[in-house]
This record gives structure tokens, C-alpha cells and sequence, in this order.
């Protein structure tokens, strides 16, 4: 699926502006949470990533079949560097999450900073595992960032690259002064560069009683760019004012399409 530069979904359902209905949104998360259950089996047999990237595809093109527009771009940015990156993105939803194993397959082989009670989760965990991710408890932040520098380097050095979310949360705007620098010190310490990743994903809400259940508005399109690799030179704050303005860029033009 994204053996390209770029990826653009074909043949565009048309679909009226709003959330899906009731009915729809439940037929949608009964398909979706049979793919999580066929994930998360998958994982347990020790079928390994390729499988669940597959799984991840399939997850995709479910969001494609109500109307969803996927929208990929730069993936040579990432195949223009021989070894291991720092993929730095904005957060927004579940789908990135999602989505990332499904991009990154058969380009980079790929971990994860995520939060230590999805690693340990019963649903998601046993897919997590997989990538050997580096698992925060995000209650002393000077711990988890020793953390971060320890174990992505040495994750990077192994030719892993390591994708996080320097805005720590789930947000539906891009504010930049959320965006901290930590990828900006991971890379310099490991020494590779950073590609940034700008994230529109507001396809898919987060829900209010559980995150991951959220509203679905088809008419929004799924945005993914990837930026130049940006080579950490010195301090590094010139680099991070250059990650965080792709992204804030990129974001901007997006919003201004859907006016």
C-alpha cells in the first residue's frame, strides 16, 4: 500500500458533512474491534509485525469504506536515510497510532515511546510487545526522560527507529509550545537525524467515556507528511524551531483546506 513517495485514497466514497450515524459508527468499532481481537491473537501466535501491519492496513482501508480520505506524503524522506531515525509527530487520535505500523513497515523496522499501562494492557499489549517499545509511567518526568536517552539510543544503534510524540497527549489542535524537545535530544545523543511527521487525524475523535471510542467524521481527510531529515547540529534549538515549524506549516495548511 505505501510502496510510493506518496499514497492517496482512490475513488472517494462521497459522504455528507458530519459524524457518522449511530448505526454506522456501531457497525464501524464491530469491525474494528474484531481487528484488534485478530491483532492481538496474532501477536500471542508469534505471527510478528508484518502480520499486525497487515492487520493495520486492513484498519485503513475500514476507515476508507465509509468515506475516508487517506493522504500520505514524503515517505522517501524516510528511505532517503540508510539506518535508523527519530520520527518526531504530532498527536491527535488513536489512528496515527494505528496507522504508523501499517506505514513504516517494509521502510524502517520500528519502537515505540508509549505509556507503560498500554504495554501491560490485556487488548493492546500483546501487540505492543512486539516492537519492544520504550514504556513510560509518566510520573517523574526526569525519570522517563534518563529513560528515553538510554533506551532509544540503544534501540537506534540496533537500526531501530523510534517514533514518539513529543506532545506527550492526545491533541486536537497543534499548539507548538506543547511540542518539547525531546527528539531533538534523543537524535543528537544517538546521533541520527530527525524526520518530523505532521499528523491531521481528526477523522477519528477521541471518545469521552473511552478514548479510543470516539466520533467518526468521514468527510475529514487523513493527513500524514513526512518533513526532511533534519541533522541535529550543536544546542539543537534551531533544529527543534525546524521540526516544529514543518509541522506547525503543514497543520495550518490543512485547516485552511477544510474552510
Amino acid at each position: 500500500m505505501f510502496e510510493s513517495n506518496s499514497y492517496t485514497t482512490v475513488d472517494r466514497l462521497s459522504v455528507p458533512a458530519g459524524r457518522l450515524s449511530f448505526l454506522k459508527k456501531f457497525r464501524f468499532y464491530k469491525i474494528f474491534i474484531k481487528m484488534v481481537f485478530r491483532a492481538r491473537k496474532g501477536a500471542i501466535d508469534g505471527k510478528g509485525t508484518g502480520y499486525i501491519a497487515s492487520v493495520c492496513e486492513n484498519v485503513i482501508t475500514l476507515c476508507e469504506s465509509v468515506g475516508g480520505k487517506v493522504q500520505i506524503e514524503g515517505l522517501d524522506n524516510l528511505r532517503k536515510v540508510p539506518g535508523s531515525v527519530v520520527i518526531a509527530a504530532n498527536h491527535m487520535s488513536t489512528l496515527e497510532t494505528i496507522m504508523f505500523p501499517a506505514i513504516l513497515e517494509g521502510i524502517k523496522e520500528q519502537t515505540y515511546v508509549v505509556k507503560r499501562s498500554l504495554v501491560e494492557g490485556r487488548i493492546f499489549g500483546p501487540v505492543m510487545r512486539l516492537y519492544d517499545p520504550i514504556a513510560l509511567d509518566r510520573k517523574e518526568p526526569r525519570v522517563d526522560l534518563m529513560k528515553v536517552l538510554a533506551d532509544g539510543t540503544a534501540a537506534l544503534q540496533t537500526g531501530k527507529s523510534v517514533v514518539l510524540f513529543p506532545q506527550g497527549t492526545r491533541m486536537k489542535d497543534f499548539d507548538p509550545t506543547t511540542f518539547n524537545s525531546l527528539a531533538v535530544k534523543l537524535a543528537k545523543r544517538a546521533g541520527v537525524p530527525v524526520v518530523p511527521c505532521a499528523i491531521k487525524t481528526d477523522f477519528w475523535e477521541n471518545g469521552k467515556a473511552v478514548s479510543t471510542i470516539g466520533d467518526i467524521y468521514p468527510e475529514r481527510t487523513i493527513h500524514f507528511s513526512f518533513g526532511e531529515p533534519v541533522v541535529i547540529d550543536g544546542a539543537g534549538k534551531k533544529e527543534q524551531s525546524q521540526i516544529v515549524g514543518y509541522i506547525d506549516t503543514m497543520f495550518k495548511g490543512w485547516l485552511q483546506e477544510n474552510k
